[in-house]
């Protein structure tokens, strides 16, 4: 097993998902029925409907991010096959923005984060940071990159914080290889929310 990249995911706030730069341990090695079974939030957070970006079924969203190859291959696996019930489409002019993808360069020990926005008809907001994402940042090989875009989008879908004991996009901590989609975890958490 290789050595566990130096990164952790972690909730900020209620509402605030963050990627935090720090050591942490490689997952417990997992049951092929845990692997597929939806598993619980970590302490603390929730994981539903309410915390997600989806309206009526979609989420319509721009982009301000030089990321773009990134952002549609998050896009890409969480519309692969059964995960297609929330459909991920670009804003348009007859449409309203349920998220915004945008860059920011900051050493304060995010990888990235999404923050909902509670407010009638606001727009939530999926944050990319330069400054680790681009080398010599300690998420700056592709793989490490997609991880972090689609981990992100999983929040913007509602998804919460899976525990170390199970395989998911969603753990804690991002180990080496990254993992870049949904797993068997992941998908029944979807299907519990979206069906």
């Amino acid at each position: 097993m290789a050595s566990p990249l130096r990164v952790l995911f972690a909730l900020c706030t209620a509402t605030l998902t963050a990627i935090t730069v720090t050591a942490v341990s490689y997952a417990v090695p997992v049951t092929s029925r845990a692997a597929d079974s939806a598993a619980p939030c970590v302490r603390g957070e929730k994981e539903g409907r309410g915390e997600s970006a989806v309206d009526d079924g979609e989420i319509r969203y721009t982009e301000a991010t030089k990321y773009d190859a990134i952002r549609k291959h998050a896009h890409k696996v969480w519309q692969a096959g059964p995960l297609s019930k929330v459909k991920i489409r670009a804003d348009s002019a007859t449409t309203v923005n349920d998220l915004e993808w945008w860059d920011y360069k900051k050493k304060d020990g995010h990888g990235g984060y999404y923050e909902q926005r509670t407010l009638p008809a606001a727009t939530d907001y999926l944050y990319l940071n330069k400054h680790y994402l681009e080398p010599p940042g300690e998420l700056s090989k592709l793989g490490f990159q997609q991880s972090v875009a689609a981990h992100e989008l999983g929040h913007a879908l509602g998804l919460c914080h899976k525990a170390d004991r199970v395989f998911s996009l969603m753990w804690t901590s991002v180990a080496s290889p990254p993992v870049t989609g949904p797993t068997g975890v992941d998908k029944s958490n979807y299907k519990k929310i979206w069906g």
